[in-house]
Protein backbone atom coordinates (compact mmCIF):
# COMPACT_ATOMS: atom_id res chain seq x y z
CA UNK A 1 0.00 0.00 0.00
CA UNK A 2 1.15 3.36 -0.94
CA UNK A 3 1.29 5.67 2.43
CA UNK A 4 0.02 9.07 1.59
CA UNK A 5 2.60 10.31 4.58
CA UNK A 6 5.12 8.88 2.86
CA UNK A 7 4.90 9.87 -0.75
CA UNK A 8 4.30 14.27 0.87
CA UNK A 9 7.42 13.73 3.27
CA UNK A 10 9.25 12.00 0.03
CA UNK A 11 7.93 14.77 -2.26
CA UNK A 12 9.32 17.60 -0.37
CA UNK A 13 12.95 16.07 0.44
CA UNK A 14 12.96 15.48 -3.43
CA UNK A 15 11.66 18.70 -4.91
CA UNK A 16 15.15 20.17 -5.38
CA UNK A 17 16.57 17.78 -7.54
CA UNK A 18 13.30 17.34 -9.52
CA UNK A 19 13.53 21.32 -10.86
CA UNK A 20 15.95 23.18 -10.18
CA UNK A 21 16.11 25.76 -13.10
CA UNK A 22 13.26 26.46 -15.71
CA UNK A 23 15.69 25.26 -18.46
CA UNK A 24 15.96 22.24 -19.92
CA UNK A 25 19.57 21.21 -20.83
CA UNK A 26 20.50 21.21 -24.13
CA UNK A 27 22.30 17.40 -23.79
CA UNK A 28 20.38 14.32 -24.39
CA UNK A 29 20.50 12.16 -21.10
CA UNK A 30 23.53 9.97 -20.80
CA UNK A 31 24.06 6.58 -22.35
CA UNK A 32 23.71 3.48 -19.91
CA UNK A 33 26.71 0.83 -20.24
CA UNK A 34 26.38 -1.62 -22.27
CA UNK A 35 28.10 -4.39 -20.59
CA UNK A 36 29.12 -5.65 -17.39
CA UNK A 37 32.96 -4.20 -17.52
CA UNK A 38 34.10 -1.82 -14.43
CA UNK A 39 32.19 1.21 -15.63
CA UNK A 40 35.24 3.25 -14.98
CA UNK A 41 36.09 6.88 -14.54
CA UNK A 42 33.86 7.87 -18.06
CA UNK A 43 30.92 6.94 -16.58
CA UNK A 44 31.61 8.16 -13.53
CA UNK A 45 32.10 11.89 -15.28
CA UNK A 46 29.00 11.01 -18.03
CA UNK A 47 27.10 10.54 -15.04
CA UNK A 48 28.05 13.46 -13.21
CA UNK A 49 27.13 15.70 -15.82
CA UNK A 50 24.13 14.33 -16.23
CA UNK A 51 22.72 14.72 -12.27
CA UNK A 52 24.60 17.92 -12.19
CA UNK A 53 21.87 19.01 -15.39
CA UNK A 54 19.37 21.57 -13.89
CA UNK A 55 16.68 19.59 -15.06
CA UNK A 56 16.53 16.02 -13.99
CA UNK A 57 14.97 13.39 -17.23
CA UNK A 58 13.30 11.09 -15.05
CA UNK A 59 10.67 10.41 -12.11
CA UNK A 60 12.66 11.65 -9.64
CA UNK A 61 9.57 10.62 -7.39
CA UNK A 62 9.89 6.93 -5.86
CA UNK A 63 9.08 3.93 -7.80
CA UNK A 64 5.47 3.14 -7.31
CA UNK A 65 6.18 -0.69 -7.68
CA UNK A 66 9.02 0.13 -4.50
CA UNK A 67 6.22 1.58 -2.70
CA UNK A 68 3.93 -0.99 -3.66
CA UNK A 69 5.79 -3.87 -2.29
CA UNK A 70 7.05 -1.91 0.95
CA UNK A 71 4.78 -3.40 3.24
CA UNK A 72 5.89 -7.04 2.33
CA UNK A 73 9.65 -5.98 2.98
CA UNK A 74 11.66 -6.45 6.79
CA UNK A 75 11.25 -2.94 8.78
CA UNK A 76 14.97 -3.73 9.73
CA UNK A 77 18.01 -5.07 8.52
CA UNK A 78 20.10 -3.83 5.81
CA UNK A 79 19.24 -2.71 2.69
CA UNK A 80 21.55 -1.57 -0.96
CA UNK A 81 19.98 0.44 -3.46
CA UNK A 82 21.89 -0.53 -6.70
CA UNK A 83 22.51 2.50 -8.84
CA UNK A 84 20.44 4.81 -6.29
CA UNK A 85 20.85 8.38 -8.10
CA UNK A 86 19.19 11.18 -6.15
CA UNK A 87 17.81 8.67 -3.38
CA UNK A 88 14.79 8.81 -4.85
CA UNK A 89 14.17 4.80 -3.91
CA UNK A 90 17.10 4.61 -1.41
CA UNK A 91 14.91 6.97 0.84
CA UNK A 92 11.40 4.81 0.98
CA UNK A 93 13.81 1.64 2.43
CA UNK A 94 15.63 3.88 4.87
CA UNK A 95 12.06 5.44 6.31
CA UNK A 96 10.50 2.04 6.08
CA UNK A 97 12.89 0.78 8.82
CA UNK A 98 15.78 -0.66 7.29
CA UNK A 99 19.52 1.06 7.80
CA UNK A 100 19.74 1.65 3.94
CA UNK A 101 23.33 2.12 1.92
CA UNK A 102 22.60 4.17 -1.46
CA UNK A 103 25.49 2.85 -3.74
CA UNK A 104 26.22 5.14 -7.22
CA UNK A 105 29.07 5.70 -9.83
CA UNK A 106 28.17 8.83 -9.29
CA UNK A 107 29.52 11.41 -6.39
CA UNK A 108 27.25 14.18 -7.81
CA UNK A 109 24.70 11.75 -7.64
CA UNK A 110 25.21 10.90 -3.78
CA UNK A 111 25.69 14.78 -2.36
CA UNK A 112 21.80 14.85 -3.84
CA UNK A 113 21.12 11.44 -2.31
CA UNK A 114 22.46 12.70 0.96
CA UNK A 115 21.14 16.42 0.44
CA UNK A 116 17.37 14.41 0.20
CA UNK A 117 18.08 11.92 3.11
CA UNK A 118 18.83 15.09 5.22
CA UNK A 119 15.75 16.98 3.88
CA UNK A 120 13.65 13.74 4.82
CA UNK A 121 15.10 13.46 8.45
CA UNK A 122 16.48 9.72 7.46
CA UNK A 123 19.81 8.19 8.09
CA UNK A 124 21.19 7.19 4.82
CA UNK A 125 25.07 5.71 3.71
CA UNK A 126 25.63 6.54 0.82
CA UNK A 127 28.68 5.16 -1.21
CA UNK A 128 30.43 5.86 -4.54
CA UNK A 129 31.30 2.33 -5.94
CA UNK A 130 31.25 0.94 -9.94
CA UNK A 131 27.70 -1.34 -9.85
CA UNK A 132 30.25 -3.95 -11.56
CA UNK A 133 32.95 -4.33 -9.15
CA UNK A 134 31.29 -3.23 -6.09
CA UNK A 135 31.37 -6.55 -3.84
CA UNK A 136 27.97 -7.73 -2.73
CA UNK A 137 29.15 -9.72 -0.26
CA UNK A 138 27.87 -12.95 0.78
CA UNK A 139 24.05 -13.50 2.78
CA UNK A 140 24.90 -9.44 3.36
CA UNK A 141 21.40 -7.86 2.72
CA UNK A 142 18.22 -8.46 3.82
CA UNK A 143 16.81 -6.02 0.73
CA UNK A 144 18.46 -5.32 -2.52
CA UNK A 145 16.80 -3.30 -4.97
CA UNK A 146 17.48 -2.29 -8.58
CA UNK A 147 14.98 -0.14 -10.25
CA UNK A 148 16.00 1.18 -13.97
CA UNK A 149 19.55 0.12 -13.98
CA UNK A 150 18.96 -2.78 -16.71
CA UNK A 151 22.98 -3.29 -17.04
CA UNK A 152 22.98 -5.36 -13.62
CA UNK A 153 21.68 -8.27 -15.54
CA UNK A 154 24.71 -9.84 -16.07
CA UNK A 155 25.66 -9.49 -12.07
CA UNK A 156 22.10 -10.93 -11.12
CA UNK A 157 23.78 -14.19 -9.36
CA UNK A 158 26.42 -11.65 -7.45
CA UNK A 159 22.94 -9.57 -6.07
CA UNK A 160 21.58 -13.08 -5.35
CA UNK A 161 24.37 -13.88 -3.46
CA UNK A 162 24.66 -10.88 -1.42
CA UNK A 163 21.01 -11.38 0.07
CA UNK A 164 20.26 -12.97 3.41
CA UNK A 165 18.31 -16.18 3.36
CA UNK A 166 14.30 -14.82 3.74
CA UNK A 167 15.87 -11.65 2.01
CA UNK A 168 14.38 -10.13 -0.99
CA UNK A 169 15.22 -8.79 -4.19
CA UNK A 170 13.24 -6.22 -5.98
CA UNK A 171 13.70 -5.06 -9.71
CA UNK A 172 12.47 -2.95 -12.18
CA UNK A 173 13.25 -2.56 -15.81
CA UNK A 174 12.36 -2.49 -19.13
CA UNK A 175 11.63 -5.55 -21.30
CA UNK A 176 12.40 -6.13 -25.07
CA UNK A 177 9.56 -4.26 -25.87
CA UNK A 178 10.87 -0.85 -25.31
CA UNK A 179 12.07 1.06 -28.11
CA UNK A 180 14.95 2.70 -27.55
CA UNK A 181 16.96 3.35 -23.94
CA UNK A 182 18.88 0.93 -23.05
CA UNK A 183 21.25 -1.40 -25.12
CA UNK A 184 18.47 -3.84 -26.14
CA UNK A 185 20.72 -6.60 -24.46
CA UNK A 186 19.84 -5.76 -21.56
CA UNK A 187 16.44 -5.55 -21.33
CA UNK A 188 14.79 -8.21 -19.94
CA UNK A 189 13.35 -10.73 -22.39
CA UNK A 190 9.85 -13.26 -21.91
CA UNK A 191 10.34 -14.54 -18.00
CA UNK A 192 14.06 -14.30 -18.27
CA UNK A 193 13.63 -12.75 -14.48
CA UNK A 194 11.65 -15.89 -13.33
CA UNK A 195 14.08 -17.53 -14.94
CA UNK A 196 17.03 -16.14 -13.18
CA UNK A 197 15.32 -16.15 -9.86
CA UNK A 198 13.42 -20.10 -10.90
CA UNK A 199 15.51 -20.74 -7.68
CA UNK A 200 13.49 -18.14 -5.39
CA UNK A 201 9.73 -17.27 -4.12
CA UNK A 202 8.31 -15.28 -6.82
CA UNK A 203 6.00 -12.97 -4.64
CA UNK A 204 5.05 -10.65 -7.06
CA UNK A 205 5.55 -10.37 -11.09
CA UNK A 206 4.43 -8.27 -13.55
CA UNK A 207 5.41 -7.88 -17.45
CA UNK A 208 3.41 -5.60 -19.81
CA UNK A 209 3.22 -1.68 -20.68
CA UNK A 210 3.12 0.06 -17.54
CA UNK A 211 3.99 4.30 -16.80
CA UNK A 212 8.06 4.16 -16.90
CA UNK A 213 10.71 6.03 -14.93
CA UNK A 214 13.63 6.49 -17.18
CA UNK A 215 14.53 8.64 -18.74
CA UNK A 216 10.99 9.78 -19.62
CA UNK A 217 7.02 9.35 -18.05
CA UNK A 218 5.05 7.63 -20.54
CA UNK A 219 3.63 4.16 -21.39
CA UNK A 220 6.56 1.23 -22.09
CA UNK A 221 7.87 -2.34 -21.95
CA UNK A 222 8.27 -2.92 -17.96
CA UNK A 223 9.31 -5.69 -16.52
CA UNK A 224 8.93 -5.88 -11.88
CA UNK A 225 9.66 -8.52 -10.09
CA UNK A 226 9.56 -9.04 -6.24
CA UNK A 227 11.62 -12.27 -4.81
CA UNK A 228 12.36 -13.95 -1.95
CA UNK A 229 15.66 -15.91 -1.15
CA UNK A 230 14.22 -19.25 0.32
CA UNK A 231 15.39 -19.53 4.29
Amino acid sequence: MIRMGMQMLLAVALAGAAARAADPPATQPAAIPSTAQSAGEAARERWNKFFGEPTLKFNTQPNGFLLHCLDRLPKSGAALDVACGQGRNAIPLAMHGLETTGMDISDVALQLAAENAKKAEVKLTTQAADVFAYDYGDKKWDVISIIYFNPAKPIVANIKNGVKPGGFVLIEGFGVRKQGGPPDESKYGANELLALFSDWTILEYQDGEFDADWPEKGKAHVVRLLAQRPR
